[in-house]
């Protein structure tokens, strides 16, 4: 009776391991692939510095455009039919003294691109700083020195610039424009070794403040360089200019921020749905050199796809 319980035991085991041979143990879990990605990306890569734009599903399938600053951010009108870039002209190209801050304005209907002249390059905040109107109207950007806030108008090239009191006030690092019509501004308040960050909505032409929108004061040792609305203007991606940093998400209807688990980049965009954010972060390492990509990533950090290498900060639409 033994020997055949026995015998009973080793067939089962023999049935076992046949069953675990039948699949192949080495092959991994697929990674998460998101199915409903949509809309094209406007971004630049970075060993030629040409502007390029793409379907976010087929991002090695771009047109090119003009080249612009190395590590400067392009982005999209609100109605997704130009795109706006930094470009620093030398006086030869000018016709100046000195080097001058662009701005080029590309219609990818027609292929045409408007330059509109900035500045000296003592001017221009080269981040995440060019911001358009929900009119498309006008174009906000930073200066270098955080006190002030430079607009232009498209059609005429004309600019206003709006000054603000200087460190008593605190430093502006980052601007986007709301959908209706105020601009969100990221003002540090610089401590030793950390900055104090308050998030502000503007008055457009104005130095009035109206409303802090975080309830909370990030400390950091970073400012945020970055920002982002997503279409209903309802929530806010921030980034510092740091390769391998956090991405905050903050609410503007509970002022609270969180940060997006289990990723680290610079540069958020929202997806035009508003389920995935898109940022340049790491995607590998030549020696010493770090090759910056752009990766995808939905609001939980529950996965992290690399979309292109060798592309710089981008924008989606």
């Amino acid at each position: 009776m033994k020997t055949t319980f026995h015998f009973i035991l080793i067939v089962l085991a023999l049935l076992l391991t046949f069953a675990c041979n039948d699949q192949d143990l080495s092959e991994e879990p697929a990674p998460f692939e998101p199915n409903d990605l949509s809309g094209k990306v406007v971004f630049q890569k970075i060993s030629t510095s040409t502007l390029q734009t793409a379907d976010v599903n087929f991002m090695n399938n771009s047109t090119s455009y003009d080249n612009a600053l190395t590590y400067t951010r392009p982005v999209w009108s609100q109605d997704g039919t130009n795109f706006a870039a930094l470009e620093l002209k030398s006086p030869t190209e000018t016709g100046n003294e000195a080097y001058v801050f662009v701005v080029k304005i590309v219609d990818t209907e027609s292929g045409n691109t408007t330059i509109r002249e900035i500045g000296s390059s003592l001017n221009l905040d080269l981040n995440g700083c060019l911001s358009w109107s929900p009119d498309g109207k006008t174009l906000a950007m930073l200066s270098t020195f955080f006190d002030r806030i430079i607009y232009l108008d498209i059609q005429t090239g004309d600019t206003i610039q709006t000054n603000f009191p200087g460190q008593t006030f605190g430093w502006i690092t980052a601007l986007d424009w709301h959908p209706d019509g105020d601009i969100a501004v990221s003002i540090s308040l610089y401590q030793q070794y950390s900055h104090d960050i308050e998030i502000w909505m503007l008055e457009p032409f104005t130095t009035k403040l109206k409303n802090k929108i975080a309830a909370n004061t990030i400390t950091s040792s970073y400012a945020f360089e970055f920002m982002d609305w997503n279409t209903s203007g309802s929530k806010l991606l921030l980034s510092p200019s740091s390769f391998y940093n956090d991405i905050y998400l903050l609410d503007a209807n509970t002022g609270e921020y969180t940060t997006i688990p289990n990723i680290k980049g610079q540069a958020p965009a929202w997806s035009p749905n508003g389920n995935y954010v898109m940022y340049t972060g790491i995607s590998g390492v030549d020696g010493s050199t770090l090759i910056p990509g752009l990766f995808v990533s939905d609001l939980d950090g529950s996965f992290e796809k690399l979309l292109l290498t060798d592309a710089g900060y981008s924008d989606w639409y």
